[in-house]
């Protein structure tokens, strides 16, 4: 695909096939349909890692869409037993459309907990948390050579609907290989309810030194909330955190508290959590409704 007379344009030696075509769309359901035959494949992660920068027409732009939906309804009918995992360079990772045949996409390669922070929290302004893909990576980060606890990781990527561990075990300090299994086992409780539940956004990393996000189960008797301290302060204290989507007249117990609270309470006066004082600190809190 390019732009009339001038010349195509080569990214990491790759051109943009016309997909809007529909001899194209043809050959792409072929050859792909000739590789999942040829072998036991389950999962599939579609990338695409270069930009199209020579798009002739919005009508070209329109055409490659539609060529792109018909070619993933295809091979998403024909192998209904494949998961499909979107993915795309350069924050054109989510898409709407491809939502109806792809359950969950690769949320950024930035895994960077902090960073993923605010990243979830605005991919769910348009996005659900299920269709969110993270995973708990090593320290230092990659991208930012951050080193942040395992706790703080693994409650980022736990909001998520597909989670995941990027570690090798040979690497994996005794503090994180002593997290490990309460973190599935956190997750066995908390992915059923990111899958089907509700999603509120507490506060924001942009407006707030401690973000936090809770989820409610489709029944509304269990919540979960993830809270967070970005930076070590010793004043102010963190505001007490009010929480969303609670029974106002129901009562609630806790691993935050002890005894009871009303929903009412809950989410107009709110908890008052103590971090340490410590950059990047986190906190799992599960309310059950009695």
């Amino acid at each position: 695909m390019y732009q009339g007379k001038h010349a195509r344009t080569l990214t990491r030696n790759q051109l943009v096939l016309n997909v809007g075509l529909p001899e194209v769309q043809e050959y792409i359901i072929e050859a792909i349909s000739n590789l999942i035959n040829s072998a036991n494949i389950r999962y599939i992660k579609w990338d695409n890692n270069r930009g199209i920068h020579e798009m002739p027409t919005p009508a070209a732009d329109y055409a490659y869409m539609l060529g792109l939906y018909r070619v993933i309804d295809n091979l998403t009918t024909t192998y209904p037993e494949i998961l499909f995992e979107g993915c795309a360079s350069g924050g054109g990772r989510f898409d709407a459309g491809l939502l109806h045949y792809w359950p969950q996409h690769w949320t950024s390669d930035n895994t960077d907990a902090s960073n993923r922070l605010t990243i979830q929290m605005g991919t769910t302004i348009m996005y659900p948390p299920s269709a969110m893909a993270c995973h708990v990576s090593a320290v230092p980060n990659g991208v930012s050579q951050r080193n942040i606890s395992i706790d703080y990781r693994a409650h980022v990527a736990l909001m998520c609907g597909s989670f995941g561990f990027e570690l090798r075990p040979d690497d994996l300090s005794a503090e994180e290989r002593a997290a490990i299994p309460g973190i599935l086992a956190n997750w066995e409780l908390i992915n059923p309810i990111v899958i089907s539940g509700s999603f509120y956004r507490l506060r924001l990393p942009d407006d707030s030194n401690w973000p936090a996000v809770q989820l409610v189960s489709k029944d509304e008797t269990t919540a979960v909330v993830f809270a967070f301290q970005q930076q070590a302060m010793i004043k102010p204290a963190p505001p007490p955190l009010r929480m969303a989507g609670l029974n106002a007249t129901a009562m609630y117990r806790s691993t935050a508290f002890n005894g009871t609270y009303s929903g009412a309470t809950l989410m107009n006066a709110g908890l008052n959590l103590a971090f340490e004082v410590a950059d990047y600190q986190s906190m799992l809190i599960y309310l059950y409704r009695q």
